[in-house]
């Protein structure tokens, strides 16, 4: 594995010194158009081929000899909606694995039930009542940690709340409700923690989103609203980050859950209920982990929903909500045909 991770840094570091030869060298000696960029296409052709040559051979080396997983042990882990669910069973595998874990929840008696469940089994962990919708509780807060403990090197974004009803059935508060803890949040926390990150020049940032963040659902419109934003934040972070040689070690996954058996969600009832119904929370809790420790950009709940959700997106509208009206069947769709 080291071996490997010397050569990713090589073709990293040659195409780095090849970008700063053309931009200090080759582009002014041969200017910027006509035929006098033609070396300049041909050596960032070679080097488009190489890339995916090389990224092609490591994907099927990967399949073969899959990638070592991180040790845990050491790091200090900052998980928020940690009282309840995906998020309480998080801060208890992260604890068995060795992490300092600090969980962060608006209600106090669950957010100290976990706590002391954890240290019951000899786990450090932390604890504060935290609204993380409001911006400056999360950043005052986070100062005070600072203080208190090391460094945060893994912020857990899980915090969400759901509320499942037509739009035009929505008080204008609940809606902003459904952005603040979906949406708005996960900006605070991240930005409470990311300047820390790049000082230290490594950290991993979770977001743990859903497969709403992925498709439309009806009677979830500010829902989907807010995790299709979160989506767009955790892409446009990682390649925020990844175009910056300051904060290249600084890892970040997007999480998308479907159904899990927490009670905040309805019941499934699609028609192959019988094939893929409800996960637990602690087997959802143990894949963000392993996706954590490998440091892969997206952790999918099951794993075909990404497939299947791309190949739906393929698809022309009429075909698509033809396919989704018989998948959930639920809602009678076959009304509905446009």
């Amino acid at each position: 594995m080291r071996r490997i991770n010397i050569f990713v840094r090589c073709i990293g570091l040659i195409a780095r010194k090849f970008r700063y030869l053309q931009e200090v060298w080759i582009l002014p000696w041969w200017g910027s158009g006509g035929l006098a960029a033609a070396p300049l296409w041909a050596l960032d052709t070679v080097v488009l081929v190489i890339k995916i040559f090389s990224t092609c051979a490591m994907a099927v080396f990967r399949v073969f000899i899959p990638p070592a997983m991180k040790s845990l042990y050491g790091e200090t882990v900052l998980i928020t909606g940690a009282g309840a669910g995906v998020g309480r069973e998080l801060a208890i595998q992260f604890a068995e694995l060795g992490a300092t874990v600090v969980c962060w929840d608006i209600d106090a008696r669950r957010n100290n039930a976990v706590i002391n469940e954890i240290r019951k089994k000899d786990g450090d962990c932390f604890g504060y009542t935290v609204d993380v919708t409001a911006r400056e509780q999360v950043l005052s807060i986070a100062a005070r940690m600072r203080q208190q403990m090391a460094d945060i090197s893994i912020v857990v974004s899980n915090a969400g709340t759901v509320t499942c009803a037509p739009l035009a059935n929505l008080r204008p508060d609940t809606v902003a409700r459904l952005v603040e803890v979906n949406l708005l949040a996960h900006f605070w926390v991240i930005q409470a923690f990311l300047p820390n990150m790049i000082e230290r020049r490594q950290g991993h940032i979770v977001a743990v989103n859903s497969s709403a963040g992925l498709m439309p659902c009806a009677d979830m419109v500010p829902y989907c609203a807010a995790k299709f934003g979160l989506r767009g934040l955790m892409d446009s972070l990682s390649e925020e980050l990844r175009l910056d040689t300051w904060t290249k070690n600084i890892n970040t996954t997007s999480v998308y859950l479907a159904s899990i058996s927490t009670g905040l969600y309805p019941p499934p009832s699609h028609r192959f209920v019988s094939w893929y119904s409800e996960i637990t929370a602690k087997e959802a809790a143990r894949l963000i982990i392993e996706g954590v420790r490998k440091n892969k950009k997206y952790v999918i709940i099951p794993s075909f929903m990404k497939s299947l959700i791309d190949l739906n997106n393929l698809m022309p509208y009429r075909i698509r909500i033809i396919f989704a009206d018989f998948f959930n069947f639920g809602h009678r769709g076959w009304f509905c045909f446009c």
